[in-house]
């Protein structure tokens, strides 16, 4: 994305913007008088139209991601390329597609259990979101493993970009991040190791979330391995065991930093052969 449709989308999309539309019982932002028809044009051009939104049900939002397991251009391949740019900082919008995967993985066919979201999958019952609200998230780099209704959206439209090309300065940047990690201390903890990587600007363009978003998705690998729940490319978890294994988590309820990642201390070290098997297959 260029900056101009990043400059845009941040005119549209910024806190104070949003209102609560109480009828419709949605989050609505207001298009402001600096944003023009033109560039409400190009943004409808892109699929990026603001206040885009859709209801999304369970069972149908689960019957479309797996319908995108079957894709054949979703691989292991896409979408560690796409999280190797990510890292680069050359496309933060990629950052979070290999997050997505990662939930798709062993996503098995259920049936709903809960009140409001599935207590299996973490999906909601009934949700309107607005999709280019969840996307431009993703734009600005961020990358999460909370909120699953996304994940849908966001490989939706990650399925219509063509792989990156990896370098192999690319692959350097990402094994830099892997080998300042193998040197934390037995006591370093995931928001130690975040404040390393600032201070030695080992992650350019990022900020505090975005650096967690990053090591969150090599926790969800088993490449920063913990002893509470297994990693999303193992195994699927419900939320339900989620939950549970959170109740064991020693770090404060405040923290920004949720499982996996937040079981991971510098003793447990980095599973480099994990590392090898999902960004360096060849090895």
């Amino acid at each position: 994305m260029n900056k101009k449709t990043l400059s845009i989308l941040k005119k549209i999309y910024f806190h104070e913007n949003g209102f609560y539309n109480l009828s419709l019982d949605r989050i609505e932002y207001k298009i402001p008088t600096s944003v023009t028809q033109v560039d409400l044009k190009l943004l409808e051009t892109i699929g990026l139209k603001p206040n885009n939104f859709e209801t999304f049900d369970h069972d149908n939002s689960l019957d479309r991601l797996l319908k995108l397991r079957e894709n054949k251009k979703l691989t292991l391949d896409f979408v560690t390329a796409m999280f190797i740019k990510g890292v680069t900082g050359e496309l933060p919008r990629g950052r979070q597609t290999l997050m997505s995967y990662l939930y798709l993985k062993h996503l098995p066919k259920h049936e709903f259990v809960g009140k409001e979201s599935c207590e299996i999958c973490g999906l909601p019952k009934f949700k309107t979101e607005d999709k280019t609200h969840q996307l431009y998230t993703y734009y600005l780099g961020h990358s999460w493993n909370e909120t699953p209704l996304s994940f849908l959206t966001e490989l939706e439209e990650a399925l219509t970009f063509e792989k990156p090309e990896i370098t192999k300065s690319d692959r350097d940047k990402l094994t830099e991040l892997i080998e300042f990690t193998t040197k934390a201390d037995n006591t370093e903890t995931p928001g130690k190791l975040e404040k390393r990587i600032a201070s030695d600007k080992i992650l350019e363009q990022t900020d505090k979330y975005k650096r967690y978003g990053i090591l969150q998705t090599l926790a969800e690998c088993g490449i920063l391995p913990n002893k509470l729940i297994s990693p999303k490319y193992e195994k699927f978890a419900s939320r339900k065991e989620l939950w549970d294994a959170s109740k064991k988590l020693t770090t404060s309820h405040r923290s920004d930093i949720i499982l996996p990642l937040a079981g991971w201390k510098g003793e447990n070290s980095v599973n480099i052969k994990r590392f090898n098997e999902i960004f360096n297959p060849t090895k």
